[in-house]
């Protein structure tokens, strides 16, 4: 999907940090989508989760956590 065709569906390719930067989808060590992040705000972000939820894809959890 190209930037116009971004804008037009309402979505922004830039992150929401207001950097100006263009995002990416950041997702766990099992694929499950995260936040979004760009270059500026991407170690700050990351900080708020597990290091063995971005590593390890058997980390311990407390809710199911449905296989697609």
């Amino acid at each position: 999907m190209t930037d116009a065709e971004k804008k037009e569906a309402g979505l922004s390719p830039y992150c929401g940090c207001r950097s100006g930067l263009y995002r990416e989808a950041q997702h766990d060590a099992r694929g499950i989508f995260l936040t979004f992040t760009c270059a500026k705000c991407h170690r700050d972000r990351m900080r708020g989760f597990r290091s063995d939820v971005l590593t390890n894809a058997r980390y311990w959890h407390d809710e199911p956590i449905d296989e697609d």
